[in-house]
């Protein structure tokens, strides 16, 4: 199974890209992972950002393709919830896993209803930036959690 991480703009903050790519770099070993990363619309057009993302889904990801969205209004997970979500993901044969941080507009209804699940990263306001950092870390995580590997102490 293939992991992708698909947002919006740029990781701009130098800080924060070299943390991305720790997370990704550490993590390649055990999962490849994908960024993808969309021109958002601008000036902000929620229906734009909306349609560039379901225009690469059903372009860019195969039938086997899992679209998971990270919104506000998402369950949270523990980092072992993530790791069974992943497991679970993994035995019924998905091929790419797709996890999608929003644009500034969020998601619209027509998207939330093509995701296989809505993820909070918690109650906390983050920014797209700091979310994706979180975000590559949780995966990471999880994947060492699946392995037994020492990084999660529970």
């Amino acid at each position: 199974m293939k992991l992708i991480v698909v947002t919006f703009g740029k990781l701009k903050n130098p800080g924060l890209r070299e943390a991305a790519d720790y997370f990704k770099k550490i993590l390649t070993p055990w999962q490849s992972l994908e960024e993808i990363e969309l021109k958002q619309a601008s000036p902000p057009d929620p229906k734009a950002d909306q349609e560039t993302l379901e225009a690469w889904f059903d372009s860019k990801t195969g039938m086997r393709a899992r679209l998971i969205l990270l919104d506000e209004t998402g369950k949270g997970r523990t980092s072992t919830e993530w790791a069974d979500l992943i497991q679970k993901n993994q035995a019924e044969s998905v091929t790419e896993l797709v996890f999608c941080i929003g644009s500034a507009t969020g998601f619209s209804n027509a998207v939330k209803e093509r995701a296989a699940a809505l993820c909070s990263l918690g109650p906390q306001t983050l920014s797209h930036e700091l979310a994706r950092v979180v975000l590559f870390e949780q995966l990471y995580r999880a994947y060492s959690i699946i392995k037994g590997h020492p990084y999660h102490n529970a």
